[in-house]
Formats: structure tokens, C-alpha cells, sequence
């Protein structure tokens, strides 16, 4: 009651006060409205002028009645666009394009200008042909050099003499260094340094990619060996011969690479004379891991294939360290196997099985793709269970035996089993008799031991076992016998190719980068992940709270998806690795037997000598072919827009391909860079899941690889470019030749392109002066990647110095050589008329053609006329590689254009490729570049550069019936196209709509109910207009419709008008946690057994803690201490606590970085691709529905473009559009199929909280009851 009096009084009060201001303000209107007019004037008087004045007096006011205008009824719907009005816009805008077209690229000049160059049908079986003789002269050439080195090196191995004692060699680690004199005491033997002291002068050489001097060998010793001891120096010191060979191999043709031989020893001898370091791309530590004796062409050259079954005992008794040794034992074996090597890692206790489930009851090849998995399933592996031997043994037998008879599997001459164990129990002599009574199987047993340890019988029975099956037996104790006993098993396994000294092999290697090492790779990446560390602890150093921040909380987790989960990883090539292949031959010691003397254990200690066989290797000679070197001299000219060269090697690997990436994060070099197939890279046109290829794509491989040395296919393809990020859908006619029963030569050309211009001439002299006066100050550039003519180590800075060079020469010099690759050793340089050089003649002339056929296009400076794409710059694109352009600036330029050089590939260009494939057309590229972010986040992605920020309209340039010379267009800044849509479809026109009445106007592409695009046949935004608040980024990434307009997207899906396709990337990376267990195998018990073991162990460890707790709290006395020893005791807690409380403030958790490695993986990425049949182009022209049918296109006439009008009031709500820039990863192991957690799992752990949780209130009432 007297709260409902105290608020009646509150409310009367209220309404009293208010109708009291009310009557003031009635009463006061006129006068307060006159008072403020007062003060308004005098403050604009005041304003005005800073000299005294005097404020109007107002006089009277009037009160007039204002009347609010009647508001204009809001649109209740959207007005729609019609066809009519869009086809009229795109025919606009192409008379636009086509209009620049006419008026600057003057197509008829250009026609005139190739009147008299003939053309004829481009010819497969004959590219194939000429590229072919190019590969097998240049294999040829390369194995006769390896050839001589092998026969001077084993003339010197058996007339060699012993070293001097005081001799020194050149090292190739700090070649060009004065290096001192280090003290040696005197208690030791042998020195400690045996490289010579001299500073060695060297040149920097393009055609080496390193400090060389040709003057000198040097050596690379590797890590494990001794450079000091007798038995390394005396090889050291007779390969010292090999100078005059190389120095001969290289005066024959200075086109050579690098030539060396590689000792048995350890040791590289190379010429010419390198700095090690310098021979690195990849900066950081690790230099030390190189051993040419596990180099892939080393290893091939000195064994036919084999099949290696890797045995790890993983028996209770294995303790820590040996598994250790045995996984770094494991690791360098896989790791000197080659690709041609079939191998398994079996992991045996009381079964015998892989750590991956798909490599049971197989082997697969040993490259590092399978290598590294396996590494990986092994390090999560526990050691349980005891060992059955007898039954390892028999399953070890049976699949080789099964290996041995697979049909699908390549036949190997030598099988082994390499058994690493930590005991053995018996002797399995007889049990090897009778599983293998052939003895074809080799025997190695490596026993781990702690050499202090217990002593068993295994030496005696591993031994025994061993020596009868053709194998050895050794002790490996400690982590620095890793290498050596792997060499030593490749030495036992080399004997079968050195016995029979009749056939030498000449052995050609797969592709691979020089001297860097994957696991360099690895720690690399683990560097790159310390620098992220400590960035974000810098961050968080400098501003805790901003870093700690929402947006910010989970930057690494949100980097590390977009690299993981979109594929955004950066791709790009920024160290050359020097990719490249080898001819090696082995190198044989004809020694056939040595004697070895031994004191006998007897009380005269008298000698006993035996003579035994002795085949014995003493190294491998070779000679290096660079990637780089190999593509100069290859036809690409001959092949056209849209035709491809492909090498691939025996195994059906490619070794050449467009669209090989071997690199990622700029500077890493991917896993699987050797090991990519050829059906990795030409993908079917059909869509299926990853590696799901189709029959006829199978039979097509076998053909190419194995079956038929020679042959010809049409397949339907995807021809993927751009860096992916596009693929034309077209037949091509394959054809294929073999090289050496090595290499397979794979030309592959598209049906549009089948007629070619062929100049009829030869690279003349008076051609040359023709050719030269039409040069002068004109604009050109060529293919960067081509040979025209080149000297061997370029002398010049760009690639049209060197033409215009050689172009004079052959003018002056009636004689000119169009090669010359001899080298002459003289002590005074060359001039550079005398340094060698080589020229492709067909090229040469092609090239000059085109220039003089060009010359009066080039002619024309002055274009009169209306500049309406702004500034632009007209091109002309031939075959040969030629690119000739003109600037035309416009007053008004939102840019100005580039130069011309950047798009000097010629046919390879994606502008030339579109135009080729879509004649008369005129396409209109706009450059699209896949996401990019690197490692670490404060990196910024690297710089697009101009060209793709420019779009090119391109046209074919031809007669009828005589083929295509070329591609002519020109490229303009995207804002004039962007000013050109909006002028054309957002126009007021000012007679028939008042601004004030936007009912009396039509509809248009406003930015607001409509918005206009223009997309290509693979749904790229070419052009849009933005809203004038909208920020253009500074290299922005090209939109795609998926993106910006969802609803339009799948409206266009669903009408058949676009077709989505997927382009599977075979050479993907992924990025799992370092830490993240592989789940390999199912649970060796029932789940619910597994549970309730769990639990029970749990409840054991819980009721441990109780009764310790409650031990304590009934046996506790409390007692007081106040000695200075506790005081300061208590003093220094208080100073830690301090310490660790001011550390803590400086530290947070979630400033750790989420650590990862990189494996290997399969990713999809969506391609959009627009379906030109005239059902799709009907549906197209539908009338709009809103939010049913939200858009109206037309074509924009003659071009591949379509116009859009998009309704922007309907958001999409179906089923997510496919982001073309995201490159989803397929989950699991690419050669196995997803990994799997075991199914019980969950249900473990909801046990496992819910048992928890009981002990927990079981403890908490024992704790109360006690208190």
C-alpha cells in the first residue's frame, strides 16, 4: 500500500512539470524564435568580416503554418531489366573493343606483311622425330664423355703409385679462401687436414651457376670419411689424372656441365674446380649431408634393380636408443635406394606387418614419397610382445618370392631381406634352406646391442645365417655406423654387376636437383617455423593486449587453414634448384683376387694368407645434363599454341612437362618433385575422383611407357595453364618416340591449330642485312627460353641484345658458324668474338622473316583518333617466339602501359593460347594468379608484377586456308573497360527520366537493385562497376563469379549455361601437425575389452591417490620453524614466485605456433567452364524472375565474353558455391586411400570422463567425510 502511494505521487509530480514547460514554451515561441534569428545574423556578420558590425535587429516575425511535403511512395519492387536493353549494351561495348581494334593494331598491315610466307600442316610423327635426334645426339655426346673418364680412371687405378707424404689436394669447401696452418700435437699420427692451403681464383659462370675455374679439379670429401687416412689419400691422389681427361672432354664441346667421378672411398672429384657453398640454393644448414656415394645416378649405376624387404624388430626387449639407431638406419637405406628399387618396411613381434595397412603383402618403389610415409607411421609404433623369428622369416620369403613372379611389376635382379634385431635365439640356417633352397635371397642382420650389455649367441647365429645366403653380418652400436653399414650392404649387393666386367652400363638418371638433399628440406621448414615463433612473440612483447586481441587470438591457427585447408600456399619458383639429369658408368677394379694375411691366436703367432675373389667397385664416372640446358635446344618452335613436349623416363615419371612445380613457399622443394607420373600431369577431360583414371587413359600409358617404342593417340583432354588456374577441354593427338630404351619423347597437339607459317629461308647474310636496317630503334623481345643464337656462358644482359649481336655478325661475316663449341685453353681471355657459341639456324631465319614481314606495321607512330580505352599498347605475337608492340598514350591514362617484354613467351602467353583456340574471336584475357601466402605470416605475398594488372584482347592473324601467323591484340588498363561498362550501362538518359522521379526511368545497372558484369568462358570478372567508396586493393587477385555473386552462379549451374569440372593437383602439399599421430592398423583387442582396461586402470591409479591423501592427512603434525635457514628458505620462494609471476605476464599459451610438417597430397580445385551450345544459349535468354531467375545475360558479339545483369535483393541460400581459388586437399595418404581413427575411439574416451568424473565425487566424499 505504500509503495503504490509513493508511486502515484512520483507520476503526478511528472505530469504536473510537463504541462508547466509546455505552457512556457507556448507562451515564449515568439519570442525565444525572434531572439535566435538575433543571434544567427549577427553570427554569419561576424563571419563575413572581421571589422566591427552591427547585428539586424529582427522586427517582428511571422508565424507561418508549415505543411510536410507528401513523401514520395518507396519502390515496392524492383524495375526489371530487359534482354533487349542488355544485348544492346553488349553490342555497345563490343563495337567499342572492335573499333580500338580496327583503329591501332591495323590488322590489314600485318596481313600485307605475310602475303609470301607460306604455311603447311603442322606434322607430329616429324617434331617427334627432330626432337629425338636432338635428345639421343646430345645422350650420346654426354656418354661418350662419362665413357672416357670411366677408361683414364681405371688405367690410373692400376698403375697408381703411393702418394707423397706431404701431399695436399684442392677442397672444394672454401676453395677461394687463404686458409692457415692448424698446430697438430704430436701424439697423433696422421694429420687432421691434408687440403691444400691456396687460395684458388675463381669466375662466377652462368652456364655452371657457380664460382668455377677451369683450370683445376677439386674434391668434396664426405662427412664419415677421414680425408687424412692412407686408404681415402691414395685414391685422392691418382684420380689427380683425371684433369687431363676432363680438360679434353671439354675443349671437344664447351656446351658440357659439370663431370666428376665419384669414389667408392667417399670422395667427389669434379671439374671444373667449384666452391661448394656456392653450388647450395637453398641457404641454411646442411651442406655436410651430401655423400655421392647415395646420390640416385650412383646408385643405379652401380646395381641393377632390387627388391629390399627392411625388417625392424619391435619386440618388448628393443629398448629406446636402438630404436633410434634403427629408425636413422632405416632412413639412410630407403634414402640411397633409387626409384627403380621396390621395398618394404615390416615391423615383426608376434606378427609381421607395415606401418602403412595399403603396403601389406606388397612392396613398393622406394622413392621418397613412400619413404617419408613410412618414416612418418614408424615414429608413433610401440615395441610389445615377444618375437617369433621362424614365422618372420617364412612371411619375409613368401613376398619376395610373390614379388618375384608379380606380372604388373617391374623384374629386379637381386632381392635381399635386411633384418635389424636386438637378439637371436637360434640358428635359421636350415629354416633359409628350406623356405629359399635357391638361394636367391640375400641375408643381412644387423644386431643392436648396448655394447656393455648382456652377451648372447646372436653373433654366432646371426653370422652363420648370414654368410651362407650370400649376405654379412655387423654390429651397429651407435648412430655414426648408419652410413657406413649401409654402404657396405650396397657394396655386397654390387658384386653380381662387377663379376661379369663384359656389359658396362651406361645409365641415364631420373630427374633430380643437383646436390640438395630433402632432408634439408625438412629442418628448413622447421627454421621457417622458428621465425614465426619468435615473431609472435615479438608481438606479443610489444603489445600483449592487441596481440591477445579476438581478430588476432587465432592468427597462426587461421594461417596455417589457409595453407592446409584452401591450398593457398605460395607456389612460385624463387631459388632455381638447377633441376637435372645424368650419364654416369660404373667404374670397375680388375684386380679378380687379393690376398689377406692374419697372426693366428697360437703361441708363435705365425701368419696365415689366404687368397679371395675380389670384385670390388671403384666408382662411378658421370656427366651432368641441366633441365635448363636440355629445353634451349628442344623444338618448342614447331609446336604451336596449345601443342606441349613432355620427357618422360622408363618408369613413366616425367622429366620435362609445362606444368611441373617443384617448388613451394618460394624456396622448398616439394616431396614428391621426382616421382610425378605422366597421367599426374595430362589429365582426362572426363570428370572422376582423384586416381580414378579411366581404361583407356591406363592403356594409353602402358602403350607409351612399355609396350610400344613408337606410336600416335587422340585423347580428350584437360590442358591445364596459368598456373592452373585455367584448362581448355579439347582433343590432341599424341605421339610418342623412345631415346636410348630410356626416355620417351611426348609431343602432344591440339585439333585447332593444325596449319603453321614456314618461312622458306635460310639464315643468310644478305637476310641478316635486311633484317638489321629494320631493327633500328624499333621495339621487340623473344622467347627467353629458346635458343636463336647464344653464346655458351652469356656475355649479354638481355635476350634482344644478343639477337641484334649475332644478327651483325652474320651481316659482317660472309663464313659465320652457326656453331662453334670447341673451347681453347690459352692464359689470355678470349674476346668475344672467339668464345663459343651455338645458333639454331631454322629459328634464326624464322625469326628474321617475321621481323622484316613486320617492319611496316612498325612503321606508323602517329595514330589519329579518339583514345576510348585510354593509353594502350598494340602487339604483334608470332610462332617463332617474336613479340613487336607500339604505345599509343591517351591524355587521360589511368596508367602507363608496361613494357611490351613482359609477355615475351610467345605461344606459351595464356592470351595466345585462348586466341588460338577460339579463332576470329576476339578474347579478351584477363590474367588470373592463384592465392598466395607464404610460411610466415609477417611476410607479405610476393609482388604479381604488372602484366597482371593489364588485360589483352588478342585476335589470330591468318589468311583463309593459310594457316596462323600469329596473335595481334592489345593490352589496356582495366579501369578504361570498368568506365566503358558503366557509361554504357548506367546511363541516365536525361529526355525521358527526371532524377526526381526515378519511376519515369529504366531500369539499370545502378550498383543497387542491379549490378552489370562481364565474364569469360570460365566465369572470371573481366569487368564491374564498383561503388565509389569502394577501395580498389593494390594487387588484387581476380574476382570470379562464384564469389561475388553466388545466386547468379548457381542459377548458371543449374540451367546447364556453365558446367562445373575439377582439375585435380597431383603435385599438392599438405600441411599436418608435426605431432599428429597416423593411425595404421585396427586395435589388437575388442573395443569394449580395451575399454574396460582402461577404466580399471584408471580406477587402480585413482584409488592410489586417495589413500596417499588420506596417509597424509592422518599422519601430519603441524610444526613451526622460524630458523634462518627456513627464512631464507621462504625469501628465495618468494623471489622465484616474483620471477616466474613477472615471466608470466610476459607469456601466454596461445602465442605458441601450431608446428606442422609437409607431406605429399592429392587436391581438387573447381573449374567453371561456359557450354556454347545453343540449348545453354536459349536458357541464357530466359526472362529474369526475381530471387527465381536473378539475372539476364546476353553475349557480347564476337568476343568470349558475356555481359550480366545480376539482381542484388536475393541473397543465395542453396548449396555452397565452389570457391575456384580454394585447392581442397583429399584427405589421406594419395597411394592408400583416407586414414581412419580407429572406430572405438570415442566411445574410449565418453568411458573414459564419465569414470572420471566418479572417481572425482567418489574422492570429494571421502575428503568431507574425513574433515
Amino acid at each position: 500500500m505504500h509503495n503504490n502511494l509513493k508511486l502515484f505521487i512520483i507520476l503526478l509530480i511528472y505530469y504536473f512539470f510537463v504541462n508547466v514547460t509546455n505552457a512556457s514554451i507556448k507562451t515564449n515561441s515568439m519570442d525565444t524564435i525572434k531572439k535566435s534569428l538575433e543571434e544567427h545574423q549577427g553570427h554569419l556578420l561576424v563571419n563575413k568580416s572581421k571589422t566591427k558590425s552591427v547585428p539586424l535587429k529582427i522586427a517582428n516575425v511571422t508565424k507561418i503554418n508549415f505543411v510536410r511535403p507528401k513523401l514520395k511512395k518507396k519502390k515496392t519492387e524492383a524495375k526489371i531489366i530487359t534482354l533487349e536493353q542488355v544485348r544492346s549494351w553488349a553490342k555497345a561495348i563490343s563495337d567499342k573493343l572492335f573499333e580500338n581494334e580496327k583503329q591501332f593494331v591495323r590488322r590489314d598491315i600485318l596481313l600485307k606483311g605475310f602475303a609470301d610466307i607460306k604455311s603447311e600442316v603442322r606434322n607430329g610423327t616429324a617434331i617427334v622425330d627432330k626432337t629425338t635426334n636432338i635428345l639421343n645426339e646430345l645422350l650420346e655426346r654426354r656418354g661418350r664423355a662419362a665413357e672416357s673418364i670411366m677408361r683414364k680412371a681405371e688405367e690410373l687405378a692400376a698403375n697408381k703409385i703411393p702418394p707423397p707424404s706431404d701431399y695436399t689436394f684442392v677442397r672444394s669447401d672454401d676453395i677461394d679462401v687463404l686458409k692457415q696452418e692448424e698446430k697438430q700435437g704430436k701424439e697423433l699420427e696422421l694429420p687432421l687436414n691434408c687440403s691444400s692451403l691456396n687460395k684458388v681464383k675463381l669466375t662466377s659462370s652462368v652456364h655452371f651457376d657457380a664460382n668455377v675455374s677451369l683450370e683445376y679439379t677439386s674434391v668434396h670429401v664426405a662427412l664419415e670419411v677421414f680425408e687424412c687416412d692412407p686408404r681415402v689419400l691414395e685414391h685422392v691422389y691418382w684420380t689427380e689424372g683425371l684433369l687431363s681427361t676432363f680438360r679434353e672432354n671439354y675443349a671437344q664441346d664447351a656446351t658440357l656441365d659439370f663431370q666428376y667421378m665419384c669414389s667408392a672411398q667417399g670422395f667427389l672429384r669434379h671439374y671444373p674446380a667449384a666452391l661448394w657453398q656456392n653450388m647450395y640454393k637453398l641457404k641454411t644448414d646442411g651442406e655436410y649431408l651430401y655423400d655421392c656415394r647415395l646420390r640416385p645416378w650412383y646408385v643405379s649405376a652401380s646395381g641393377a634393380p632390387r627388391d629390399v624387404l627392411i625388417l625392424l624388430d619391435a619386440s618388448g626387449s628393443m629398448n629406446s636408443s636402438n630404436l633410434v639407431i634403427a629408425e636413422q638406419f632405416t632412413l639412410a637405406l630407403l634414402s640411397a635406394l633409387t626409384d627403380d628399387d621396390q621395398v618394404n618396411v615390416l615391423r615383426f613381434n608376434v606378427v609381421v606387418e607395415s606401418p602403412i595397412p595399403c603396403f601389406n603383402e606388397k612392396l613398393v618403389p622406394a622413392n621418397h614419397v613412400n619413404s617419408a610415409a613410412m618414416m612418418a607411421a614408424l615414429k608413433h609404433q610401440k615395441a610389445v610382445n615377444e618375437t617369433k623369428m621362424d614365422n618372420v622369416l617364412t612371411y619375409s620369403v613368401h613376398l619376395l618370392n610373390k614379388q618375384r613372379k608379380a606380372k604388373d611389376t617391374p623384374t629386379s635382379c637381386q632381392q635381399a631381406i635386411v633384418m635389424l634385431t636386438d637378439s637371436l635365439y637360434d640358428n635359421y640356417t636350415e629354416l633359409m634352406h628350406r623356405i629359399d633352397p635357391d638361394g636367391s635371397i640375400r641375408l643381412f642382420v644387423l644386431w643392436l646391442h648396448d655394447r656393455f650389455g648382456v652377451r648372447d649367441n646372436t653373433r654366432l647365429y646371426a653370422g652363420s645365417a648370414a654368410c651362407e645366403r650370400d649376405g654379412y653380418y655387423a654390429e651397429l652400436v651407435t648412430d655414426s655406423d648408419v652410413t657406413e653399414q649401409v654402404m657396405s650392404i650396397l657394396r655386397v649387393m654390387e658384386r653380381p654387376l662387377v663379376a661379369q666386367r663384359k656389359h658396362r652400363l651406361r645409365v641415364y638418371s631420373d630427374v633430380y636437383a643437383n646436390v640438395e638433399d630433402p632432408r634439408r628440406s625438412e629442418y628448413y621448414w622447421q627454421q621457417k617455423e622458428n621465425a614465426e615463433q619468435t615473431f609472435r612473440y615479438g608481438e606479443l612483447r610489444r603489445n600483449k593486449d592487441k596481440f591477445l586481441a579476438t581478430e588476432k587470438l587465432y592468427g597462426d591457427y587461421i594461417h596455417i587453414r589457409q595453407l592446409d585447408n584452401y591450398g593457398h600456399y605460395y607456389e612460385g619458383e624463387d631459388v632455381n634448384y638447377r633441376l637435372q639429369i645424368s650419364v654416369s658408368v660404373p667404374i670397375f677394379d680388375h684386380s679378380t683376387s687379393e690376398n689377406i694375411t692374419k697372426i693366428l691366436g697360437e703361441e708363435k703367432q705365425r701368419n696365415s694368407t689366404r687368397t679371395y675373389p675380389v670384385n670390388r667397385l671403384l666408382g662411378v664416372a658421370g656427366v651432368d645434363i641441366p633441365i635448363d640446358h636440355l629445353k634451349l635446344i628442344l623444338p618448342y618452335y614447331l609446336l604451336g599454341a596449345g601443342g606441349s613436349l613432355s620427357i618422360v623416363d622408363h618408369r613413366g615419371n616425367i622429366v620435362i612437362h609445362e606444368n611441373a612445380k617443384v617448388v613451394f613457399d618460394g624456396d622448398i622443394l616439394k616431396p614428391g618433385y621426382r616421382t610425378v607420373d605422366f597421367l599426374d600431369v595430362e589429365q582426362p577431360a572426363a570428370d572422376r575422383l582423384p586416381r580414378d583414371y579411366p581404361q583407356d587413359w591406363y592403356e594409353f600409358r602402358k602403350e607409351l611407357v612399355v609396350d610400344h617404342p613408337s606410336g600416335h593417340r587422340t585423347m580428350e583432354t584437360k590442358s591445364i595453364f596459368e598456373s592452373g588456374m585455367r584448362a581448355i577441354i579439347e582433343k590432341k593427338d599424341y605421339y610418342w618416340k623412345r631415346v636410348m630404351d630410356h626416355y620417351t619423347v611426348v609431343v602432344a597437339l591440339p585439333k585447332y591449330n593444325t596449319r603453321h607459317a614456314v618461312p622458306d629461308a635460310a639464315f643468310t647474310q644478305q637476310l641478316a642485312k635486311e633484317t638489321f636496317k629494320i631493327l633500328h630503334d624499333t621495339e621487340f623481345s623473344v622467347h627467353p627460353e629458346w635458343l636463336y643464337c647464344q653464346y655458351v656462358d652469356p656475355h649479354f644482359e638481355t635476350k634482344k641484345e644478343e639477337i641484334i649481336h649475332f644478327i651483325k655478325r652474320r651481316r659482317d661475316e660472309a663464313n659465320f658458324a652457326m656453331r662453334k663449341i670447341k673451347h681453347l685453353f690459352s692464359p689470355i681471355k678470349p674476346s668475344l668474338l672467339e668464345k663459343t657459341y651455338q645458333c639454331n639456324e631454322d629459328l634464326m631465319a624464322r625469326l628474321c622473316k617475321e621481323i622484316i614481314a613486320t617492319g611496316p606495321w612498325m612503321e606508323i607512330d602517329n595514330i589519329e583518333g579518339e583514345h576510348s580505352l585510354g593509353s594502350i599498347m598494340t602487339f604483334f605475337a608470332s610462332e617463332s617466339g617474336l613479340m613487336r608492340w607500339a604505345v599509343h598514350r591517351a591524355t587521360s591514362a589511368h596508367a602507363e602501359p608496361p613494357s611490351g617484354d613482359l609477355w615475351s613467351h610467345g605461344p606459351a602467353e595464356p592470351y595466345y593460347r585462348r586466341a588460338a583456340a577460339a579463332p576470329d574471336t576476339l578474347v579478351v584475357h584477363t590474367p588470373v594468379a592463384p592465392a598466395r601466402v607464404h610460411r610466415n605470416s609477417f611476410l607479405p605475398p610476393p609482388s604479381l608484377g604488372e602484366r597482371y594488372q593489364w588485360l589483352t584482347a588478342a585476335r589470330t592473324l591468318g589468311h583463309t586456308n593459310a594457316g596462323v601467323f600469329g596473335v595481334a591484340g592489345f593490352h589496356f588498363h582495366p579501369k578504361h573497360l570498368e568506365d566503358l561498362l558503366n557509361s554504357v550501362t548506367n546511363l541516365r538518359i536525361l529526355d525521358d527520366c527526371d532524377e526526381e522521379d526515378e519511376d519515369d526511368c529504366d531500369a539499370r545497372c545502378d550498383g543497387k537493385d542491379w549490378s552489370c558484369v562481364l565474364i569469360d568462358e570460365g566465369a572470371w570478372i573481366v569487368s564491374n562497376v564498383r561503388e565509389d567508396d569502394e577501395e580498389e586493393e593494390e594487387e588484387p587477385l581476380r574476382e570470379h563469379l562464384a564469389n561475388s555473386h553466388p545466386a547468379a552462379m548457381a542459377a548458371l549451374l543449374n540451367a546447364n549455361i556453365f558446367k562445373l569440372s575439377w582439375i585435380h593437383d597431383y603435385q599438392g602439399v599438405c600441411f599436418p601437425p608435426k605431432n599428429e599421430k597416423i593411425y595404421s592398423r585396427a586395435p589388437s583387442l575388442p573395443s569394449l575389452v580395451k575399454s574396460a582396461w582402461h577404466s580399471v586402470k584408471m580406477l587402480i591409479r585413482a584409488t592410489e591417490h586417495v589413500l596417499t591423501v588420506v596417509t597424509l592427512l592422518y599422519s601430519s603434525v603441524l610444526v613451526k620453524s622460524d630458523t634462518e635457514a627456513e627464512k631464507e628458505k621462504r625469501r628465495k620462494r618468494l623471489r622465484r614466485d616474483y620471477e616466474r609471476e613477472k615471466y608470466e605476464r610476459l607469456y601466454d599459451k596461445r602465442v605458441l605456433v601450431n608446428r606442422t610438417r609437409f607431406t605429399a597430397c592429392d587436391r581438387s580445385r573447381a573449374l567453371y567452364e561456359l557450354q556454347r551450345t545453343p540449348k545453354a544459349m536459349e536458357a541464357l535468354r530466359r526472362t529474369p524472375h526475381l530471387c527465381k531467375w536473378p539475372l539476364v545475360g546476353a553475349e557480347v558479339p564476337n568476343t568470349n565474353l558475356l555481359l550480366l545483369a545480376i539482381y542484388n535483393g536475393c541473397q543465395h541460400s542453396g548449396k555452397p558455391v565452389n570457391d575456384p581459388f580454394t585447392n581442397e586437399p583429399e584427405v589421406g595418404y594419395r597411394q592408400c586411400g583416407p586414414w581412419l581413427p580407429d572406430p572405438d575411439s570415442a566411445s574410449n574416451i565418453h568411458l573414459s570422463i564419465v569414470l572420471s568424473m566418479v572417481m572425482f565425487l567418489n574422492f570429494f566424499y571421502i575428503i568431507v567425510k574425513i574433515i
